[in-house]
């Protein structure tokens, strides 16, 4: 297989996994708003790998709109916290917030799992995010961010910039940051039909972005490639062959 051959079906492949996300985002649009719908996503994504489903049902017992009334940084970690079953304590938690409602801290995984990724580390670090966000609510706030942080002209290093910049908030690494843009808040823009203003802008970053960090599908499609085209020749170079190349090691 030649080089170019190859790098044309990791184009193909990054761009299906792409629209794969979007049209799950336009499902989820479907029955959530636009607030509820992007804290859902961005709470399943602090799940990966091994607590998905426990991230999504604690967003389900303390949806977007009840964060919105807690309102600072400690109460929205209390809250969150109560609720996921790590900590005992609801003092300072409004009088009509159900102390009834919550998961078991046997329900969640960590095994195989680093401290630093821990259930209750994730939720501490998002809770700085769900603070900066109640004012104008999670999808203004990021809507604000990407149309602030524009450009007409996108090459690797602006792109990387734009991101950093959209990101920019506490507690989260950049290489998580930037995961979550890619997996969640991008798709999720480009699926809302009210923002095709900036989708081409959008799908720019997603096609110039340098990839990101190296999994271990990542190093699977280096293994699985090496045998049939030299390694340094086929080095994935943005965000859209990095897709790509995940889903060629899956086919």
């Amino acid at each position: 297989m030649q080089t170019s051959e190859l790098r044309q079906i990791l184009s193909r492949f990054g761009e299906e996994v792409l629209y794969s996300k979007i049209h799950r985002m336009k499902n989820l649009l479907k029955i959530a708003d636009f607030d509820e719908a992007l804290y859902r996503e961005l709470m399943l994504s602090l799940g990966y790998p091994r607590n998905k489903l426990q991230f999504l049902e604690l967003s389900l017992l303390l949806p977007y709109r009840e964060i919105k009334k807690l309102n600072t940084q400690p109460l929205i970690e209390k809250a969150l916290l109560y609720r996921a079953g790590f900590v005992e304590d609801y003092s300072g938690l409004p009088p009509d917030f159900d102390i009834s409602l919550r998961l078991e801290k046997t329900y969640w995984n960590y095994r195989s799992i680093r401290p630093v990724n821990f259930p209750d580390r994730r939720i501490k670090d998002f809770s700085h995010l769900l603070a900066e966000t109640t004012q104008m609510g999670i999808y203004n706030y990021f809507k604000k961010q990407i149309e602030v942080n524009y450009t007409g002209i996108v090459e690797k290093s602006s792109a990387k910039m734009a991101v950093e910049k959209i990101m920019n908030f506490k507690r989260i690494g950049i290489s998580r940051k930037r995961e979550m843009f890619f997996n969640i808040i991008l798709p999720f823009f480009l699926a809302d039909d009210s923002f095709s203003k900036y989708h081409s802008f959008l799908l720019k970053l997603f096609e110039v972005h340098p990839p990101l960090d190296v999994n271990s599908k990542i190093k699977r499609f280096y293994t699985k490639v090496s045998s049939m085209i030299n390694r340094e020749k086929v080095e994935i170079s943005n965000v859209k062959e990095y897709f790509g190349a995940m889903k060629y090691v899956e086919g």
